[in-house]
């Protein structure tokens, strides 16, 4: 009796644990093995060519427009395409472009009705100009590619007329000009303060314009202007400021005398190991750390200066 009860409650004990453990394994153990079979079959197939951009085959076109000289048709066109393809990987170059296009337009009198053309009477200067005109001098000295300030009675000068504002964006480390509220350029920072945790668009404008060479401040015509450091002071916020990226350095490699024959294979061996020994050592110079601030690179920088006066009004995301 005692063996018949003992025998019953194993097979019980087997069906009940047995079937616990079918259903563990269809419910957690079956459907894991299944899904790393499948992703380990993901991962052996070859992978698909990419699909291409769409919009890739007309960006190429427009760019041959602008490397014809076709400006303004590249200009229209591209503005169109930024319009149809705002999800595009392409887009930053379609901004580049744009923005290389715009800064050409800018300067041409057929193609900008905004510029104004003037002549040059007794008494006027640079400045005059630009203040009658609501402009400034060294816009008016880049447009028309005056190699100093001096001007001659009857010359024919254009006089841009812009209406320019700066938007910074921290998180995308980009800074946008713009004219009249209209796309103008993009500029890439090589570094900028870092971003808010929460977003916030702060209000601010440009203070003053910084011609210097160490902590001499350089006068707009002085002949130590053209080489001197730029800087966009900004009310209520850090500075926009250019910087020289270093190229990078290459160590000097020992020239050799060659063997005048083979039998002079050690000597010559042995010269060339004195070589290598003795060569003078030079000496890399360090680079200029990275300044604080909203950092262009000198080059793009040397551009923006002159499109910015007093008060442009700017924008910090």
């Amino acid at each position: 009796m005692r063996t018949f009860k003992f025998v019953t409650l194993l097979i019980l004990g087997l069906l009940i644990f047995g079937t616990a453990s079918f259903f563990a394994y269809e419910l957690f153990i079956k459907p894991n093995r299944a899904e790393k079979k499948e992703k380990a079959a993901e991962a052996a197939a070859p992978k698909g060519t990419p699909t291409p951009d769409p919009g890739a085959p007309d960006l190429q076109r427009l760019q041959g427009l602008q490397g014809a000289g076709k400006t303004v048709e590249a200009r229209d066109g591209l503005k169109a395409w930024i319009e149809a393809h705002p999800q595009s990987p392409l887009l930053q170059e379609a901004r580049r472009q744009l923005g290389g296009c715009n800064m050409v337009i800018l300067f041409q009198p057929a193609e900008n009705p905004s510029l104004i053309t003037y002549t040059v009477v007794k008494g006027d200067s640079l400045a005059k100009i630009a203040s009658k005109h609501q402009s400034n001098a060294e816009l008016i000295q880049k447009a028309n590619g005056l190699p100093n300030i001096n001007l001659q009675i009857g010359q024919q000068l254009i006089v841009p007329t812009l209406k320019p504002s700066l938007d910074l964006d921290r998180k995308t480390k980009t800074l946008t000009l713009l004219n009249n509220g209209t796309y103008l350029k993009e500029y890439t920072l090589l570094s900028a303060p870092a971003a808010p945790k929460i977003p916030s668009n702060t209000a601010s404008k440009v203070l003053d314009k910084v011609a210097s060479a160490g902590s001499k401040r350089i006068a707009f015509g002085d002949k130590a202007y053209a080489e001197s450091d730029r800087i966009i002071i900004l009310t209520g916020a850090p500075a926009v400021v250019g910087y020289s990226v270093p190229a990078p350095a290459s160590a000097p490699t020992p020239s050799l005398a060659p063997s005048s024959s083979l039998t002079n294979a050690s000597q010559t061996n042995t010269a060339a190991t004195n070589a290598v020994t003795n060569a003078p050592v030079i000496p890399v110079p360090t680079p200029e750390p990275m300044p604080g601030g909203y950092v262009l690179s000198t080059e793009d920088m040397l551009e923006l200066f002159p499109l910015v006066s007093r008060n442009t009004p700017v924008i910090i995301h």
